[in-house]
């Protein structure tokens, strides 16, 4: 059951840096550390015509705080971000947040939203756990998203019904009802899958970036008053990879998260899209 499974990514293991490292690149084939994707989206959107300091960045990133480094390195760049996200990664602001965030977009400036759930792989190269700050043992990473694969798991199995939509609006587990609601149309390729563990986060992924794509469009329309002639809206989606963390507190040195970027859009101001800059900016 769920409380077993979750119970399980949390038992001691044998560390190795190299595990981590190696099963990130293997399970998740294309990620690219923290750093490397700063300087990737920096030279891109620096050639579409966007200036640092007249940039916005926004995330949608999950709540844990093993999802903060990201938002770190990026708001080197940026400066600080506005913050659309909840439980495992969702855009619970929906389009009033988002348009919101493109009023406070500078003068004459543009935005960059980046978006997507996170999955952690432990020092033992295990998925869907990691070592916290301070914590000598892993725990579940997205706990979220694998309690949500839990219960969408039951309900495909039988084990447990739907029998209406009340039961996904408790009012004390709004948003984690909401990101099992929107896992449950991918409950068939999470039950197949070899490694659920992997599959999960791009699952979660696809329920997302349809969101984003429904929030972009309708949230540009109403702030359309709001932004620049010029103004462009860049939005990059993927899977954030978390390894254990590197704080003093720790014994498990020397690790960096990863990212894993699946697409990389541009919109103008009416929400058309305008190009597409995912393989210049990460094959090219």
């Amino acid at each position: 059951n769920e409380g077993h499974f979750i119970k399980q990514l949390s038992l001691p293991h044998k560390t190795s840096k190299t595990a981590s490292f190696a099963k990130a690149k293997e399970a998740f084939p294309g990620a690219i550390t923290n750093s490397e994707l700063v300087g990737k989206i920096k030279y891109a959107l620096r050639s579409k015509g966007y200036d640092d300091q007249k940039t916005l960045l926004a995330t949608s990133l999950c709540c844990d705080e093993v999802n903060r480094p990201l938002e770190k390195d990026l708001s080197k760049l940026y400066d600080s971000n506005f913050n659309m996200g909840g439980l495992a990664g969702f855009p619970f602001g929906g389009k009033t947040s988002f348009g919101a965030m493109a009023a406070h977009i500078p003068d004459d400036g543009s935005c960059v939203v980046v978006y997507g759930p996170h999955v952690g792989v432990d020092s033992t190269g295990a998925v869907g756990t990691v070592e916290r700050r301070g914590k000598t043992h892993g725990g579940a990473c997205c706990g979220s998203a694998v309690a949500a694969a839990g219960f969408v798991g039951q309900v495909y199995n039988g084990d447990i019904t739907i029998d209406n939509d009340d039961a996904l609006l408790d009012p004390l587990e709004a948003q984690q009802s909401f990101v099992g609601s929107l896992l449950l149309p991918h409950a068939q390729r999470l039950e197949e899958a070899d490694d659920k563990m992997v599959e999960l986060p791009y699952a979660l992924y696809d329920a997302q970036s349809s969101l984003i794509k429904s929030i972009v469009s309708g949230g540009i329309a109403a702030a359309n008053d709001n932004l620049s002639q010029d103004a462009k809206i860049a939005v990059l989606g993927g899977i954030q990879i978390n390894t254990p963390s590197s704080t003093p507190t720790t014994t498990t040195k020397g690790y960096s998260d990863y990212f894993l970027p699946l697409s990389f859009v541009l919109y103008d101001r009416d929400g058309n899209q305008v190009d597409d800059l995912f393989l210049d900016t990460f094959y090219n």
